[in-house]
């Protein structure tokens, strides 16, 4: 009798009895690092669950995950629209993704292990207890499931406020719910103090429309539109415009205005909602029942796992149906009552920007801008996905010639429709770059780029080669004389970078980590950098800001070959792998000066292809923005 344990979470290791998982009967898979490290701790024996799946497999899952993106698209329509707006389609679509990619993973990896393991009885929780019985429907395999009550939640279902106070970095988090109302109460109390607020019966100038930017980082860009002949109006529903002292001012210089989602609708329109959500709750009800259709839909493999995802689903839509409603009916409204000139935006898969691009039909013009660096080679390509300017119908905004050129020859993009700005939010970058200190001791600024579900690449070996590079990191910098280290995280929400958070304070809790300083006060007061780079078509933004900012900048790929980018066939970057000599590398990168001149002198040459006007791009985007 064969029996196997599938664990899938640190908290399962909690219900499992211990005279199962110390049982010579049994196989156990751990499907994370943190079941693996505990097993291991343990001294139980287990597989590595992610050792049965290769990365072209998780790249051949990833391409497949491109098909239920647009899942609603499969579902007639007409029972769900309103305003001519399918609410199914609103979801935001990398959060979904960050959601399904992960548990199609672990589907293929289950099939997997059953064929080659063949059990006769499964053990595990109900927290992949759909996903195995989905596969094994037609077999006659014996089950055990113990219940794991921890639900799972998707992406933004509990919004992550951090801060740093010095150099102590605080974290805490609330509910959606909770968020969005301490954010209304927020803007309501600075209302009382600034006259921000867009009112639709104050103004009948031409608007410019700005979506969920952060004002902070796009500083120069809004002071640049101060003496518009019009109205500036910021709509930010995730994230409060004026969310610090340094958003206020620059909103205070710039005069923009905020249009509060809260205060759109009027009493009676309002009162409409409840009735609303009533009606479509009925409709998407009758649709989660029909499960023929929803499984076709989902299907990998021949194996089709609606039952998987059925309750997260039900849960979203029925929590958020009220919000979608709202954001319908406000979306609607400013487009009816508002002459606009054009709607800025930096992606369409959000759930604010869905919205009044669904809404707007084409009746205003739209632009995206780009909003990251993003290099691509054809072994890369299929990560334009996540990116979006492949499918924006309208103008887009790019850095420079490079992308432009990209968009025109792969995707056959018309080139009336790019515009070439340069990138605004760099501009204070570029005026902000000091001369080197030669000082006597150096600073190293390490930023490890965390690894995202939603790439499919996420995996217990990719995470051990990652904390292992940290560690190793750090014990090398330690033998050298007079040199110290900050790190800088990520600001994105994300699980690994708790995980990253904690594993340098259990290394060595004196090192500063950073959340939201300014990455430029924090570049300029260090003499290199070091990024980790473990997912295989990432190009961090730290490298581009490293490089503009006139620093060293050093990337560690975890893949044995390295994409031939032109930032790393230029050597504008240090690039090495994770099993290359790292110490010798380390050496070389922080106390060779000549080697250091050449890396800031190919940087250099770098910006100036890939980057057209350095510190003006807002200069150049605003004149656009006023004149379209």
């Amino acid at each position: 009798m064969t029996k196997i344990i599938l664990i899938t979470s640190i908290s399962d290791l909690n219900l499992i009895p211990n005279d199962l998982l110390k049982s010579n009967d049994t196989k156990i898979f751990s499907f994370n690092l943190d079941v693996h490290l505990e097993l291991k701790n343990q001294k139980i024996n287990h597989t590595i669950a992610d050792d049965l799946l290769s990365l072209d497999e998780r790249l051949r899952i990833f391409d497949k995950m491109a098909e239920f993106r647009s899942w609603h698209s499969k579902i007639s329509s007409s029972d769900f629209e309103l305003k001519g707006v399918n609410l199914l389609k609103i979801l935001d679509r990398n959060e979904f993704q960050t959601y399904l990619l992960p548990i199609l993973i672990n589907l293929v990896i289950v099939k997997e292990i059953i064929k080659k393991e063949k059990p006769t009885k499964i053990i595990a929780t109900n927290q992949i207890s759909k996903i195995i019985q989905s596969i094994i429907k037609n077999n006659h395999i014996e089950t055990e499931f113990f219940k794991n009550e921890i639900e799972k939640n998707l992406l933004w279902d509990n919004i992550t406020v951090k801060y740093n106070i010095g150099g102590i970095p605080l974290t805490f988090t609330l509910s959606r719910q909770k968020y969005l109302k301490i954010k209304n109460i927020f803007e309501n109390l600075s209302g009382l103090f600034y006259n921000f607020w867009f009112k639709f019966d104050q103004s009948k100038k031409k608007s410019i429309v700005f979506l969920e930017f952060n004002p902070q980082l796009f500083s120069r860009l809004f002071e640049e539109m101060a003496n518009y002949d019009g109205d500036v109006i910021l709509i930010n529903h995730r994230r409060s415009a004026i969310w610090n002292k340094k958003s206020i001012e620059v909103i205070k210089k710039s005069k923009c205005k905020i249009l509060k989602l809260d205060d759109v609708l009027n009493k009676h329109e309002q009162a409409q909602i409840p009735l609303l959500v009533d009606n479509y709750s009925r409709k998407i009800d009758n649709l989660w029942k029909n499960s023929e259709i929803l499984s076709n839909i989902f299907q990998i493999d021949g194996y089709n796992f609606w039952d998987s995802i059925k309750d997260v689903m039900m849960k979203i839509y029925s929590e958020r149906l009220f919000s979608y409603i709202s954001l319908i009916l406000s979306m609607n409204k400013i487009i009816d009552n508002i002459d606009i000139k054009c709607i800025v935006s930096l992606n369409e898969s959000g759930e604010t920007e869905k919205t009044i691009l669904e809404v707007n039909k084409k009746k205003f013009p739209t632009i995206l801008l780009e909003h990251g660096f993003i290099e691509r080679v054809s072994e890369t390509k299929r990560f334009d996905i996540l990116s979006e300017h492949t499918s924006f119908n309208d103008k887009i905004v790019v850095w420079g010639e490079p992308k432009k050129r990209w968009l025109i020859d792969e995707y056959d993009v018309d080139p009336s429709r790019i515009l070439v700005t340069g990138s605004p939010r760099h501009d204070d970058y570029f005026s902000s770059r000091l001369k080197n200190k030669n000082s006597h001791e150096k600073t190293l600024l390490l930023a490890p780029n965390p690894i995202n579900e939603i790439n499919g690449q996420s995996g217990t070996n990719l995470k051990l080669q990652f904390n292992q590079t940290i560690k190793k990191t750090l014990e090398i910098i330690k033998k050298f004389d007079n040199v110290k280290v900050i790190v800088k995280l990520h600001p994105i929400q994300l699980q690994h970078n708790e995980e990253i958070k904690l594993l340098i304070k259990n290394l060595d809790s004196s090192i500063p980590i950073y959340l939201w300083t300014s990455v430029i006060d924090t570049i300029n007061n260090v003499d290199a950098v070091l990024v980790l780079t473990p997912e295989i078509h990432a190009t961090p933004t730290m490298l581009l800001e490293s490089m503009i900012l006139g620093k060293p900048a050093m990337n560690i790929y975890f893949d044995k070959t390295i994409p031939e980018y032109t930032h790393v066939k230029n050597n504008a970057v240090f690039t090495v792998t994770n099993n290359d000599n790292l110490e010798n590398n380390l050496r070389k990168f922080l106390f060779d000066e000549n080697f250091q001149k050449t890396l800031q002198k190919n940087a250099d040459n770098f910006l100036n292809q890939f980057l057209t006007h350095h510190g003006t791009a807002s200069e150049k985007l605003a004149s656009i923005l006023k004149s379209y």
